[in-house]
């Protein structure tokens, strides 16, 4: 197949074009029977175009939907390409997705064709024709295709155009059934190719891949920008290895959500505080120069500080050799974005959501503001309602929601998407976000309270693993408070099993220390009145978050019905628990 007939504003084209230009290169590592193993361009090039062949030869016709659902794997890239390669759309489904959500996402968009890693998936999806990654896939890229069947593939790759639709990607579900957002060719890699250029992304760049692919973060922004810059990737064993998976690959760049970043903050938190008081002083001490520095403030104690202390936890958390990470998909804390620039790893914070091909803003490496989600990318404009609401014209906007030409032109006005995030932008044009339109809490008084703000400054406190502010239509806002057991231990000395530890008046007052700390700076409508502690962490697993990590607000309100009832039917005059 000549790469050079197929529109280099398509995700094959892209693809092409760059396997036929870096051969035997190494473009994917994954992790396979206790090794490391690499993947050139080539054979990737050959597995991408036998899956296309064997589509076609099972009857999918161009533009047919087929679906996605797996964990991260190298065949997920091997099918998501080879879907577009057929002239196919690919649908991704999260693999922890129920059976009804999942069989619902495939019967609105069509799907009769779709991809699983395995049998559990396999009775989950339920469409007509189910192909097995672990099975059936193994022999469709070792064994050579038809010619004919190749042909075919040619000519459908050749007939492909940017306007034509690549992908129908499920929304996350955080405020109510996911619609599916319809995203064309040019849309992705028009995305790709800038942000590849605007972060300087080239062939040398080392990329760790952990995100799911069925999000748009991690498909546009940890595997189709390393495509389009001729990068390579590596793809995680999973979060639980991701420490040993940094120190293995020493990635150059990374993109993940604010979770994995406190994670690792909290990592190094938990350690210093296991440390002896001289040990503690020292990486304080460290850290101060490392903000001055952060800040442009020349200290000569700096260079002491990175070879005793900072030198070893970059070496620790990034492997050595990252240039960047990339936040998004949720405000990243304060204080964690502090922490990283001040150990010398830049943390750049963006802004984007899957209507507009991820990324929209970035703070860049040179060009960066904390506490806000930065400029706008080349190519893309950014405007604030009057109402707050943030407005986006950008070559990644979306073509519409799938089968919903209501919600289509609620979203989309006249070029400019509604986003439904509130925000402000400052003179100089970086972005703030100030909260998620749908979250903001509505008081019984008619007031607007903004949930994140709280929750993420409640969450910088060491004790607190998580927050959740609720109030909407009621007298006055309350919480929901996950202590962190860890830290529980170390800095309060308690013990027990959390499902006891929740009522301890010890613990009760110091999560009651930091509420009333917060209320001081907030004004009276917004302050919490009272709060409940979580004996253990909302999860994916339960339905109460979703596979990036963000609270499903109305699964936990429901879920915590009754706990959340008792601090309305009565309060104590300080804010805590009732006594």
């Amino acid at each position: 197949m000549d790469p050079a007939r197929v529109d280099p504003r398509t995700t094959v084209g892209l693809f092409l074009r760059q396997a036929a230009r870096l051969g035997g290169r190494p473009v994917v590592h994954h992790h396979r029977e206790g090794a490391w193993r690499e993947v050139g361009w080539d054979r990737m090039r050959t597995s991408v175009l036998r899956v296309a062949a064997r589509l076609v030869a099972e009857g999918v016709l161009a533009g047919e939907r087929v679906a996605l659902m797996s964990e991260n794997r190298l065949e997920w890239l091997y099918c998501d390409l080879g879907i577009q390669a057929a002239g196919a759309v690919t649908v991704p489904i999260y693999p922890s997705s129920t059976a009804e959500v999942a069989g619902r996402i495939a019967a609105e968009a069509g799907v009769r064709v779709g991809f699983v890693s395995g049998p559990a998936l396999a009775a989950r999806l339920g469409v007509e024709r189910v192909v097995r990654m672990d099975e059936e896939l193994q022999r469709w890229v070792r064994e050579a295709a038809d010619p004919a069947l190749v042909e075919e593939v040619g000519l459908r790759c050749a007939a492909l155009r940017p306007d034509h639709v690549a992908t129908i990607i499920p929304t996350s579900g955080t405020t109510g059934a996911p619609k599916g957002v319809v995203l064309a060719h040019r849309c992705l890699v028009d995305m790709a190719r800038i942000c590849a250029r605007t972060f300087d992304i080239g062939e040398d760049d080392v990329a760790l891949s952990l995100l799911p692919y069925a999000h748009v973060f991690e498909r546009v922004n940890g595997v189709l920008v390393g495509l389009a810059a001729g990068g390579s990737i590596w793809l995680s064993r999973g979060a639980d290895r991701v420490v040993e998976d940094l120190a293995e690959c020493r990635p150059t760049v990374m993109v993940s959500v604010p979770r994995m970043y406190e994670k690792m903050h909290q990592q190094v938190t938990a350690l210093v505080r296991r440390q002896p008081p001289w040990r503690r002083w020292l990486v304080g001490w460290a850290l101060e120069q490392g903000r001055r520095r952060a800040r442009g403030q020349f200290s000569p104690l700096h260079r002491a500080a990175d070879r005793l202390v900072l030198g070893r936890l970059r070496q620790r958390l990034t492997g050595g050799r990252l240039r960047f990470f990339v936040s998004g998909g949720a405000p990243l804390a304060p204080e964690v974005e502090e922490f990283f620039w001040a150990i010398g790893v830049k943390i750049l914070q963006g802004w984007g959501m899957t209507e507009t091909s991820s990324g929209a803003t970035s703070n860049r490496e040179r060009h960066h503001r904390p506490g806000t989600v930065g400029t706008p990318l080349p190519g893309v404009e950014v405007r604030v309602a009057d109402d707050g609401e943030i407005l986006v014209k950008s070559p990644g906007n979306m073509l519409g929601y799938h089968g919903d030409p209501e919600a289509t032109a609620e979203a989309l006005v006249d070029g400019w998407l509604r986003t439904g995030d509130i925000g402000e932008l400052d003179p100089d044009g970086f972005l703030r976000i100030t909260d998620r339109k749908k979250d903001l809490i509505k008081t019984a008084g008619g007031k607007y309270v903004a949930p994140q703000p709280l929750e993420a400054r409640l969450q910088e406190d060491p004790i607190i693993e998580r927050a959740v502010v609720v109030g909407d239509e009621r007298p006055y806002c309350v919480a929901l408070v996950v202590p962190d057991w860890s830290a529980v231990r170390d800095l309060l000395g308690l013990e027990g099993a959390p499902e006891h530890l929740v009522e301890d008046p010890r613990l009760v007052a110091a999560v009651r220390r930091r509420v009333d700390e917060l209320n001081r700076a907030l004004g009276s409508w917004e302050t919490l009145k009272s709060f409940r502690l979580l004996a253990r962490d909302l999860s994916e697993e339960a339905g109460e978050l979703t596979p990036t990590l963000k609270v499903k607000r109305r699964v936990v309100q429901e879920r915590y019905r009754d706990l959340i009832e008792t601090m309305y039917r009565r309060r104590a005059p300080s804010g805590g628990p009732d006594d």
